[in-house]
């Protein structure tokens, strides 16, 4: 039972989510200076109670305390904490400290890197087409070792702890919403920890511009394009529709950090940009083509 009468447009909800997200690194630029750890741990006390307003605003059972009693869920649960706090983490830092432009780059490489672990880790074999884009996409990574000044440290590490996490998440079926509360929750005692430790010395206590305002509003623009994506997802039956609709993100990044921010985009980025680009294009086709597949022979399970 619905609580609200909502339209029921998957593809509309979705494709807001991606624009949300894709649009955070403007709201991020008004708590450039406050340490990243500082945003993430203000950032996932103000969430849990937003996560249960949104499981009560989307009528879904609340189940954390049944998931952590189990041992196997708990264990599965805790790595993906760990994961989606780094990519949390490094995604504010980049979004603080001027790398909004290298931050656009690990969401292109996410699903390759996701396909890449299914490979190395649940024996997953490629066809040519998802072969061609992990190997183009390498040859960008292995491009922006070599030519630029610094190695892409914020690149992979997004990269691989997002893709850690979704193959993580394949390992215990959980809902998302109740998925994410119980990972918010997990990350409770570390949060406060940390601003424990660094009493006097924050920028919350010191207000600087009206700075609660923006910390305690990093709550809402985690928690609200989620809600969307939660609902509209749950009403797209295409799952190429959603394949494409992820670079959403990383292109309005992409365009940010360029036309907006004015990152540099040198020959070395934009060599390394075209080869990602032309990685995640093929995997897009790859995906669409074999949702289609499974549409004609029936309902089939991808790991795309």
């Amino acid at each position: 039972m619905r609580r609200f009468n909502l339209p029921q447009n998957g593809l509309l909800w979705t494709t807001s989510a991606y624009i949300v997200w894709g649009l955070t690194p403007l709201f991020y630029q008004h708590l450039r200076g406050v340490e990243a750890m500082e945003i993430f741990a203000l950032r996932v006390l103000c969430s849990v109670p937003l996560m249960l307003v949104l499981l009560w605003v989307t009528a879904t059972p609340f189940r954390v305390l049944k998931m952590l009693m189990v041992p196997r869920t708990f264990f599965w649960l805790f790595l993906s904490t760990a994961c989606i706090s780094i990519s949390w983490y490094l995604n504010t830092w980049g979004a603080t400290n001027g790398q909004v432009l290298m931050v656009s780059l690990a969401y292109f490489l996410t699903p390759l890197i996701s396909i890449l672990i299914g490979v190395i880790y649940l024996r997953e074999r490629l066809n040519s087409l998802q072969w061609l884009a992990l190997l183009l996409c390498a040859c960008g990574f292995l491009y922006a070792c070599m030519s630029l000044e610094s190695f892409p440290w914020i690149t992979i590490g997004i990269a691989c702890a997002f893709g850690c996490y979704g193959v993580i998440k394949k390992q215990v079926r959980i809902d998302t919403l109740n998925g994410l509360t119980a990972e918010t929750l997990l990350m409770v005692p570390f949060a406060l920890f940390y601003l424990v430790s660094m009493v006097g010395q924050t920028h919350w206590e010191s207000d600087v511009d009206n700075v609660r305002i923006f910390l305690v509003m990093t709550a809402p623009m985690t928690i609200v394009p989620l809600g969307l994506f939660a609902f509209g997802v749950a009403r797209i039956n295409n799952l190429s529709t959603i394949a494409v609709l992820q670079y959403i993100e990383p292109t309005l990044y992409f365009l940010l950090a360029v036309f907006v921010f004015g990152e540099a985009m040198d020959m070395e980025r934009l060599t390394t940009f075209l080869l990602v680009w032309a990685g995640f294009i093929i995997f897009s086709i790859d995906a669409t083509r074999r949702a289609k597949l499974a549409k004609l022979v029936g309902p089939k399970k991808l790991d795309i």
